[in-house]
């Protein structure tokens, strides 16, 4: 057999190789989105606690400014779903409609997620399997950059994102995402909704945007029963790392401005901690799987 022989069988070989791990890792995210999914639905059995904290940072890493943290709930709207509703601020401000009926609670904030949509980050054709064994499933994915455009926001997001996904063996759910927002699909403008000043504030930019990094992190919580039809994956941690704007004199979150004092400011750091308690029981958040 020739040497040109050879190395056509070699490259037919290879590209057969990687579209068979490209296959594996679609097969697999297809399985996580399934479980993803499914986890939504169980989310009626728990009730969860949220703390915020944000920092401005400069280029040295050092802590310019400590914003008020932020403590949420879970409360139950009258369609049975949870959403997330203030309860405290760190600097002792009262919270808006804090004594309200549940629907108007969450009408007054959007619930609290990730700032991209994890479904459609695990939809994604940019695949590729980078560890798989009976301990471990890790997939790294790559923007996508025919979706980065698309008129959905949603879409256009997720498609701007490199990350690393791991998923849990023996259910696919997908127990930790760490990655950046490599391309600009997820810069965008918002109006924001204030609740404590008076005045209206110009639409205002996007703090998850192109260059902001994160990593979420999920943990099981099983039921006081061991009934695995009620357990829940719920994220216990995320932790974004966001490009700061440095004209900027206020950050907005939760329908408040908060005056910025800093003018030398880079990244914004911003860490949610979520801890969790099966509906009517009395057990607190569980890392066992």
């Amino acid at each position: 057999m020739t040497t040109s022989r050879l190395g056509l069988l070699a490259f037919i070989l290879a590209a057969a190789l990687r579209a068979v791990a490209q296959d594996d890792a679609t097969a697999l995210l297809a399985k996580s989105v399934a479980a993803f999914e499914k986890n939504q639905q169980n989310e009626k059995q728990w009730n969860w606690n949220i703390v915020e904290t944000r920092q401005l940072l400069n280029r040295s890493g050092e802590t310019l400014q400590s914003f008020p943290s932020v403590t949420s709930e879970s409360v139950i709207r009258s369609n049975g779903r949870r959403c997330n509703a203030l309860t405290a601020w760190g600097d002792g401000r009262a919270p808006y409609m804090k004594d309200a009926d549940p629907e108007e609670r969450c009408q007054a904030f959007n619930a609290i997620s990730t700032p991209f949509q994890v479904e459609l980050l695990l939809k994604s054709a940019t695949a590729k399997v980078i560890e798989q064994s009976a301990s471990a499933i890790r997939i790294s994915v790559l923007p996508d950059k025919s979706r980065t455009k698309w008129p959905d926001y949603g879409v256009r997001c997720a498609a701007s994102i490199k990350a690393t996904i791991e998923l849990d063996p023996a259910t696919f759910f997908p127990i930790r995402i760490e990655g950046e927002v490599a391309e600009s699909g997820c810069d965008g403008q918002f109006q924001p909704v204030v609740h404590y000043e008076t005045w209206t504030r110009q639409p205002m930019v996007g703090q998850f945007r192109k260059g902001a990094s994160f990593r979420v992190v999920y943990a099981l919580q099983k039921d006081k029963f061991d009934n695995p039809a009620n357990s829940f994956w719920i994220s216990t941690e995320q932790h974004y790392v966001q490009p700061w704007n440095s004209d900027a004199r206020v950050l907005y979150y939760w329908g408040r401005q908060v005056p910025v004092n800093r003018t030398t400011g880079h990244r914004l750091v911003k860490d949610i901690q979520t801890t969790a308690q099966e509906f009517g029981a009395g057990s607190l958040l569980r890392f066992d799987k």
